[in-house]
């Protein structure tokens, strides 16, 4: 086994690596491990090019990346398909399954508490009056199945039979489907329903933006209660009501017994994250006394300011229930703001600025939701309200000999409570400054990458010279070595586990990192350890379209708070596919070119040969008996026919291919007219070379010859050719050979 290990490769199979579902998990399995040493590789297992409204059953290929070098692997609900399970569990890797389960393999379950989330949610609606609730989401995911049969349970322990008409099914999570439905159902008999409970926020988001859109008023014509809790359902308007499955928590728990799996402890079976209800205006939630929103688990009944005042920020902080650093922790946080109040209280001492300063960074470090602030205002004025009240009754007085007045105590609570408020709000709003710098840092390097990569080229995309200028982490390309363009992604999952990958170009600095560059490795064993950085490792498909390049590995931090399931990093990917699509697009059209003008080359040169070859058969053709020959300018080569070389005196086989054969062959006197001939033609002549003069043969004798010539252009228009005939006029009257030469 691997117990005696004291440091961990933990493996993270996710559909997508980012957003308040899987962020939010990932994040919680990064926490969770992070002070032991142990290291984290995050694989997206579905395509980097998703449209915002598809998200897949199942993932188009399969989840080789890594396997080979895993302690432990946690799959994410429909990451990987059974194939790729079965072969996990023969390699002997410990394996924990999130909000997934199968028959193939033996591995415990964790899932958020969907059924006690359901359970109170239909609960609340049926506490404000609803009878007729129905349920929107898609059953296709496990997930969702125990929420409706929850659903179901729920009503009918309340005496409610629901009718068919009453579940309202999407295509998928999303709102767009979600969408769909809502117009169906406005559009044609109406709701059947005066309330419903939404598997996912976004489904819940969707319906409702239709709903209004329509004219409807939520909550009093459709109460809607979403699960998620994601920051998206506290900017809608009305807010949306939600479960909270801390899905951080779920993420730490998976972890915590993968953990357990990984030392040879036994574990098995389904282990519940607890849920929460968050209540808010879309459920029908008001404060009529206060005038203010009020959200977490409903008060009981007799429990004081301060007991609810902990229930809201339970709610509203999303580090409550989390492993933070040591007392960075709700119940410190507590006993913080508790302990300035009994100060008051008892003694008149307002909190100095170095405890209101630690009590505004340890709210920060709670992470808040953005509507913390709103919601803890009026809890913390019942608590103000609690206090003061102890004051006036004596409850609070200590045993010092002369202890402040009630006067000057209750004085004390009042400027403590504004205090704290003031803090809090520090505390608030530096989270809030923090996340909308984020975003504007993220739009920012997304802007940059998109502009570096659109005009980039193969190089400096495998250079990885377009990342972000912020972007300190390690980054590695890698690209699949079976094919030199873009891989179609059908490829099977046997073949696709015995694929290679190269790694082209990596940002890491080490003398072992930069040594990789070049190698190519088995799919299984990237990204190797020097590569790979400390903390969470992202591998992400290169993927666009139907183009497969390779494989993107980054280190970086986990986005907990994107509404979309959309990350960073996934955008990256799909944009480094869509620069080697155009690399490789640009470099298929310079072939293209190169082969064109290659046979546009040749099919120059064929017409010219043709051009060469008609006015060669027209000069014989006039001339049968007269010496033909052709002089290839470019080249300078000659073809003398038999009959020319018969004529001057040569044998058949005598080698001669220059132009000197002639113009060297021409009587003393008559070369001058000859070359000025010759040249004209060359220069552009507009007639024919017809000339007349002296010639040696080759056995001494001095003849007169008749030189007739045309010149062949090619498409440019420059000459490329001469063709010309020669025939003895020895012994004939100038007037005759003039005569003859016509």
């Amino acid at each position: 086994m691997l117990s005696g290990k004291r440091r961990y490769v933990i493996g993270v199979l996710s559909p997508v690596v980012g957003g308040y579902y899987f962020g939010r998990v990932l994040a919680g399995i990064a926490r969770t491990v992070r002070p032991e040493g142990h290291r984290v590789v995050a694989v997206q297992t579905y395509p980097a090019d998703l449209e915002r409204a598809q998200f897949p059953d199942r993932p188009p290929g399969t989840a080789a990346v890594s396997l080979g070098r895993l302690d432990g692997v946690i799959v994410i609900t429909s990451a990987v398909d059974e194939a790729t399970l079965l072969r996990i569990e023969a390699d002997g890797t410990p394996v924990v399954l999130v909000s997934e389960r199968t028959t193939s393999i033996d591995a415990p379950v964790v899932t958020p508490d969907n059924e006690g989330g359901t359970r109170a949610a239909v609960e609340h609606l049926i506490a404000h009056g609803h009878r007729e609730i129905g349920f929107l989401g898609s059953l296709r995911q496990a997930d969702i199945v125990e929420r409706h049969a929850a659903y179901l349970a729920t009503l009918a322990a309340h005496g409610i039979t629901p009718r068919p008409e009453w579940l309202y099914r999407t295509t998928d999570n999303q709102e767009a489907s979600a969408a769909a439905v809502a117009q169906a159902l406005v559009t044609g008999s109406g709701l059947p329903t005066t309330a419903t409970v939404a598997a996912t926020d976004r489904n819940a988001i969707g319906f409702s933006r239709v709903l209004r859109a329509e004219g409807l008023s939520l909550p009093r014509d459709q109460a809607v209660v979403g699960f998620d809790h994601s920051e998206a359902g506290s900017r809608v308007r009305p807010r949306l009501a939600t479960v909270d499955p801390h899905h951080d928590q779920v993420g730490e728990l998976a972890v915590s017994l993968l953990l357990a799996r990984i030392r040879g402890e036994r574990v098995a079976g389904q282990h519940l994250s607890r849920s929460t209800l968050v209540t808010r205006e879309s459920c029908g939630c008001l404060d009529a006394r206060a005038g203010a929103l009020l959200e977490g688990l409903p008060a009981q009944e007799g429990s004081t300011a301060w007991r609810r005042f902990g229930e809201v920020a339970r709610a509203t902080f999303d580090g409550a229930e989390a492993r933070l650093a040591t007392g960075a922790d709700l119940e410190s946080w507590m006993r913080g703001v508790q302990r300035v109040f009994r100060g008051a209280a008892a003694l008149g001492q307002p909190p100095t600025q170095a405890t209101l300063a630690s009590l505004a960074e340890s709210t920060r470090v709670l992470r808040p939701h953005p509507e913390a602030l709103e919601q803890l205002i009026p809890a913390l004025r019942a608590v103000e309200e609690e206090f003061r009240e102890q004051v006036r009754n004596g409850q609070t007085a200590t045993g010092t000999p002369r202890p402040p007045s009630r006067a000057a105590r209750a004085r004390a609570v009042t400027r403590t409570a504004t205090d704290v408020l003031v803090a809090l709000s520090a505390g608030c709003t530096q989270t809030l400054l923090a996340r909308s710098g984020q975003l504007e840092r993220t739009i920012t390097d997304q802007y940059e990458l998109d502009l570096d990569l659109l005009h980039a080229d193969g190089r400096a995309i495998r250079a990885l010279t377009w990342l972000p200028r912020g972007h300190r982490s390690p980054a590695t390309l890698a690209l699949w070595t079976d094919a030199e363009g873009p891989v179609d992604r059908a490829v099977d999952d046997a073949a696709a586990g015995t694929r290679t990958l190269e790694i082209v170009g990596t940002t890491a600095t080490s003398r072992q990192a930069t040594a990789l560059v070049g190698k190519h490795m088995p799919v299984g064993r990237f990204p190797p350890p020097a590569l790979s950085g400390d903390g969470v490792v992202f591998v992400v498909p290169v993927t666009f379209g139907q183009s497969d390049w390779g494989m993107l590995a980054i280190a970086g931090g986990v986005d907990t708070r994107a509404t979309s399931s959309r990350d960073k990093y996934d955008h990256w990917a799909a944009m480094v596919a869509v620069a080697l699509d155009r690399e490789d697009r640009l470099t298929s059209l310079r072939r293209q070119r190169a082969a064109l003008a290659e046979a546009a080359d040749r099919e120059r040169a064929l017409v010219l040969d043709l051009r060469t070859e008609v006015e060669r058969s027209a000069l014989v053709q006039d001339v049968a008996l007269e010496g033909t020959w052709d002089w290839d300018i470019a080249s300078g080569q000659v073809f003398y026919s038999r009959t020319w070389r018969a004529l001057v005196g040569l044998p058949d086989d005598a080698p001669c291919t220059g132009i000197e054969e002639w113009t060297g062959r021409v009587h003393p006197d008559d070369v001058r007219a000859v070359q000025i001939a010759i040249a004209r033609q060359l220069a552009g002549a507009a007639h024919p070379l017809d000339l007349e003069h002296r010639l040696v043969a080759a056995d001494g004798r001095e003849m007169w010859v008749r030189c007739r010539a045309t010149t062949v252009t090619d498409d440019a228009g420059v000459r490329a050719r001469m063709i010309g005939v020669l025939m003895d006029v020895t012994g004939m009257p100038a007037r005759e050979r003039r005569g003859v030469a016509r």
